[in-house]
């Protein structure tokens, strides 16, 4: 009887011992990896990357990071004093910028871009507007924006008269500061809402008095102008269209939109993308010789660009333009 216990109890082992090899292997649950977060998702904070410890070389060459292997880099949101292009924050405003074109008071272009460009805090006052607008179902279009002072020179000599133009030599326009707008309003066709005068009108008809124009049309200036009053803009008397920031900003004598053209390094091995324009700035990525890149605007001896949707800075004596 005692051989056959110990028998029966060696088999029993035996068999748990042969079901703990047949007992499948849990599953490992793949989690999908989100894209990375870029500056169209302003909401979104940027995860802080480690920039490499010394990104400052010699100033004859181009800037370059330490090789520190591929890493995430995600493009940092822009300080309310920067410029950026308002369409990549309000997709459905409306864009037409009539000093980009000769359909203004002129009948000359005087600007060499027809972006918008605005300080990013004046941005994200403008969606706020933007998003009650559409709930009655309009939508902002907006006649002019940020006016490099370069432009401002040109418009005085196209147009040399103080009642119409702002004479640079004795200070610039409130528009060379990157918060100031022209607007008006539209239906979702595009059609504009009736409005006392049309742009750039000298009139009598053009200023905030709206006892001497339309009731309709008075109706909507004070609908709008109550709105921007609501988000932080302060209305200029004498125009119905023109509003600026209550943030002020100073006026920007470097930055200058440009119209987007591809360049290339024209260096031996490759320049750095910046997170400013600045030497000692972090480093986002290298663009390598045989890539290429888009030039958005120029500032100092930088240049914007945009690589492969990352937005940063590279000094302008290591690119050249694409024939």
């Amino acid at each position: 009887m005692k051989w056959k216990h110990k028998a029966f109890i060696m088999m029993l082992a035996l068999c748990f011992v042969g079901c703990s090899f047949n007992v499948a292997e849990p599953e490992v649950a793949t989690i999908p990896i989100e894209p990375m977060a870029t500056a169209s998702e302003p909401e979104i904070e940027p995860v802080k990357t480690t920039q490499p410890s010394n990104t400052q070389p010699p100033a004859t060459e181009p800037l370059a990071a330490e090789s520190t292997g591929p890493q995430a880099v995600v493009q940092p949101v822009p300080d309310d004093d920067d410029f950026v292009r308002v369409i990549e924050y309000i997709p459905d405003i409306v864009i037409d910028l009539r000093y980009a074109t000769e359909n203004n008071f002129t009948g000359q272009q005087i600007y060499d871009s027809s972006e918008l460009w605005l300080r990013y805090g004046t941005v994200k006052k403008l969606m706020l507007v933007q998003e009650e607008l559409n709930q009655n179902g309009l939508y902002l279009k907006i006649w002019d924006g940020f006016r490099p002072p370069s432009a401002q020179f040109k418009l005085w000599e196209v147009c040399p008269n103080p009642a119409y133009v702002s004479n640079p030599n004795n200070g610039f326009s409130s528009h060379s500061r990157g918060n100031t707008i022209d607007i008006t309003l539209v239906y979702a066709d595009g059609t504009e809402v009736k409005m006392p005068t049309g742009f750039d009108d000298f009139s009598e008809l053009a200023d905030r008095d709206y006892g001497d124009c339309n009731h309709e049309a008075a109706a909507n200036a004070m609908m709008l102008e109550q709105i921007m009053v609501d988000y932080g803009f302060k209305p200029y008397s004498g125009e119905w269209w023109h509003f600026s920031d209550t943030q002020s900003y100073p006026v920007e004598e470097s930055f200058e939109p440009a119209a987007v053209s591809w360049y290339y390094p024209d260096c031996n091995e490759f320049i750095s993308l910046c997170t400013e324009p600045d030497t000692s700035a972090g480093v986002m990525a290298q663009i390598h010789v045989g890539e290429r890149f888009q030039v958005m605007a120029f500032d100092g001896d930088f240049a914007l660009v945009d690589y492969q949707g990352l937005r940063g800075y590279v000094l302008k004596k290591f690119i050249s333009p694409i024939a």
